[in-house]
């Protein structure tokens, strides 16, 4: 059996960062958010339900911004950028505990926020979903850059 890898270092915009893992808790939440978000739109692309996505308990169809700003805080709580100090990389959290960036340069960067969000998800949940389907999301995290938001991995996918 092949170990778990602890994290995976990716760059985005020219920086370093450190994506960590979800505890299981956090992970299993975030799983199950995600697919009673995306399962219903999958299964209608599929031609498994011919309507539009099942609403939730509240009626609403789409994630609301409180939910999706809970999802991004548990993403970016296992994020942190690599930055070298005394001559040795040293991991600086993302967001603090008291819920403030820990960085410099994240309270207006929309794009490396999402990319940095997107790298936990993927890193985190990949062994729950077919290995095509995370390929085609890394691929477009790259699409990114017309954005300004330049990435790359360090750590490859699984082949």
């Amino acid at each position: 059996m092949q170990k778990r890898e602890p994290h995976k270092d990716v760059g985005i915009n020219g920086r370093r960062w450190r994506i960590g893992r979800f505890d299981a808790m956090t992970g299993s939440y975030l799983l199950y958010k995600i697919l009673t978000q995306a399962l219903p739109a999958i299964m209608t692309q599929l031609g498994g339900i011919p309507q539009s996505p099942l609403p939730d308990a509240m009626g609403k169809s789409v994630m609301g911004k409180e939910d999706f700003l809970s999802l991004q805080r548990d993403c970016l709580n296992v994020c942190m950028e690599l930055k070298e100090i005394g001559g040795k990389e040293a991991p600086i959290k993302v967001v603090m505990p008291n819920g403030s960036w820990g960085v410099e340069g994240l309270d207006d960067d929309v794009m490396t926020v999402m990319a940095l969000t997107l790298h936990a998800l993927v890193f985190n949940l990949s062994s729950f979903f077919d290995e095509d389907a995370l390929k085609g999301l890394m691929a477009g995290l790259p699409d990114l850059t017309q954005f300004g938001a330049k990435t790359s991995t360090d750590t490859p996918m699984p082949q």
